[in-house]
């Protein structure tokens, strides 16, 4: 399944997610351009020391991940998948499938766990505002990053400074055009300290929020350096000669097969980072094409774990015993996008209010147990109950047919013969978009049956993801259904709940649209206009203070459950599926892009 961005929406397809298991294409969007002297470096404890601040405000850092101890090592393991991956750099990575396999083979400085908390990985502690890892300078900021002592690459060069140093100079090389994320935050730095030690500290010119997932992966400037900037693209870490590349993971790629499979072996290397050396002898990843094929492929016994799997594939896995079967919630959400923009130009004043009317005549439960056959359940908030600024404001699920009824009345629409509603010569019919994924189809014809009873009048448009997803100047100006343009009343799609509350400033803030922002690039296709949003992303762009983040976060939230909120309906959060044998171990799943695979060091077999 091709899924959309590393963490949060962008535009065009990160909302865009398919989720009819493995393959569908969708590509990954440009991330939020969110906002972007230095002077001594903060004080911190010494690297290698542990330090335990009393814990103030919220708290990110993951406190519960442990490991189990192998009983046994050695042994092989084979992961299947659904399509092969284009790149294996996540800097160049524009689908899940191409980021799945990174984390056997790259390290960055933290990783997100399951809780959706920062684990130290390649540094001893997360920095923080509060711990003094974080320190404002004028307009900026300086943040200190203690990398472990003795790391090494796996070609036995030392891990420092200089690589962060180096990933950064890459980033931001005018020569470097093929970078999936653009330099959101890169461009923020100012200079890196710290040379070939391990006590390094990053000037930021500007506060980025963002700061805490920038360095991921951490790349070895001495590769680097052999690779000349133009070419990153196809010669760094090629798929035609993986085993040249320089790695920080626990397992080494050795050969690629072409639409087929990729073998690994143990980085030598690995225990200087992990402090213990890899478990398995050999790693491969296999390629299935589909999930009827991965499916076919854990029941046979091909593969030991099976991923790339949704809710779509839930009813096939009946005869997979129940413990080998993991669900868990993702963090792509299916939604109702209303143009506040469209409601407005169509219906003046009464736009906003018809909005909230259908969103009261909406039966989610209904969606969820029709074209979903219940494999998911309807959320009331947007952001997922595990992030750490989630407040559990969720809104009422059921409908609320007469009130929606009463609204429409009281603003003067009254039905025809033909049971639609009329005011003033002009009837209420809506235009509704998608893809053209059945499931979504399906949903819209719920979605229109629901509007019908209330006396609103649908016509339901499916368009290709190239249209629907498609760009300003990519896309004819008056294509139906196309989301930056603005020719929707009701899109159904996917957004991804960020592990980072920042992004949302590009989707949710005024300015942002796509008619007023530079290139066009604005996410913020539901043409929502609140001055709550505006400020609450303000804040949180403009801050690395976690209390102040929060309590944004708080106000987005209420506004999102309350009668405000005339931009989002969420229908149901997807699931992540992984079919699991009972002789791998410390297998946890993980929400983000990286997948399951996040704590692949730590897996064993026996």
């Amino acid at each position: 399944m091709r899924r959309g961005p590393r963490f949060f929406v962008g535009l065009l397809a990160a909302i865009a997610l398919g989720s009819a298991g493995c393959g569908s294409s969708t590509p990954s969007p440009t991330p939020s351009q969110i906002l972007q002297t230095p002077t001594e470096s903060p004080t911190r404890t010494p690297a290698g020391v542990s330090a335990e601040p009393t814990p103030t405000g919220p708290q990110i850092a993951d406190t519960t991940y442990q490991a189990t101890t192998p009983t046994t090592t050695g042994g092989k393991l084979t992961v299947g998948g659904c399509e092969y991956p284009d790149t294996l750099l996540p800097y160049f990575a524009r689908y899940s499938y191409d980021l799945q396999l990174s984390s056997a083979m790259f390290d960055g400085l933290l990783k997100v766990t399951p809780s959706l908390r920062y684990l130290p990985n390649l540094v001893t502690s997360v920095p923080t505002l509060a711990d003094g890892g974080v320190v404002l300078v004028g307009n900026g900021m300086d943040v200190t990053w203690d990398l472990k002592e003795g790391m090494k690459w796996s070609d036995g060069q030392p891990i420092t400074c200089d690589d962060i140093k180096a990933t950064w100079q890459w980033i931001m090389d005018p020569k470097n055009t093929g970078l999936a994320n653009g330099v959101a935050g890169w461009q923020d730095v100012t200079g890196v300290d710290g040379g070939t030690g391990a006590h390094c500290v990053m000037h930021f010119g500007r506060v980025y929020e963002g700061y805490l997932s920038l360095v991921d992966p951490l790349l070895p400037g001495h590769y680097l350096a052999k690779v000349p900037v133009a070419q990153a693209r196809s010669k760094l870490y090629s798929m035609e000669d993986l085993a040249s590349g320089v790695y920080s993971g626990p397992y080494l790629p050795v050969t690629a097969v072409s639409h087929s499979r990729i073998t690994f072996k143990p980085n030598p290397q690995y225990a200087s980072i992990a402090g213990h050396a890899p478990y398995l002898d050999s790693l491969e990843w296999r390629y299935f094409g589909d999930s009827a094929g991965l499916i076919g492929g854990y029941r046979t016994g091909s593969v030991g774990i099976a991923e790339d799997l949704t809710e779509a594939d839930i009813p096939l896995l009946s005869d997979v015993p129940a413990p080998e079967v993991v669900i868990r919630d993702s963090l792509t959400y299916e939604l109702l996008a209303f143009n506040n923009a469209s409601f407005a130009t169509k219906y003046g004043t009464d736009g906003a209010m018809i909005i909230r009317a259908l969103q009261l005549a909406m039966d989610r439960e209904a969606i969820v147990a029709g074209p979903l056959g219940g494999t998911v359940s309807v959320p009331g908030n947007f952001v997922s109950p595990l992030s750490w600024f989630y407040k559990p404001v969720d809104e009422p699920t059921a409908p609320d047919v007469a009130s929606a009824r009463t609204l429409l009345a009281n603003m003067g629409w009254i039905a025809g013969s033909d049971g639609i509603l009329a005011k003033g010569g002009q009837s209420l019919v809506l235009d509704l978009c998608t893809t053209n994924r059945q499931v979504r189809m399906d949903t819209l014809k719920v979605v229109s049956a629901q509007l019908k009873a209330i006396g609103v009048g649908s016509n339901v448009k499916s368009q290709p993801a190239s249209t629907v997803f498609g760009s300003w100047s990519g896309t004819k100006p008056d294509a139906a259904c196309s989301l930056v343009h603005g020719n929707f009343d009701v899109a159904e799609f996917s957004y991804v709940s960020s592990v980072d509350p920042a992004p949302g400033y590009t989707a949710y803030v005024s300015s942002q649209t796509p008619e007023n922002t530079a290139d066009h690039n604005g996410q913020n296709l539901t043409r929502v206009q609140s001055s709550v949003l505006d400020q609450a992303y303000q804040t949180i762009v403009s801050t690395v203070d976690l209390e102040k983040i929060e309590r944004s976060m708080a106000s987005v939230q209420d506004l999102y459950v309350s009668d405000r909120n005339t931009f989002e309906l969420p229908l149901y959060f997807r699931k992540d599926v992984w079919l699991v044998s009972p002789t791998l171990h410390n297998f946890v799943g993980g929400p983000t892009f990286y997948g399951g695979a996040w704590n692949i060091g730590d897996w064993w077999v026996g």
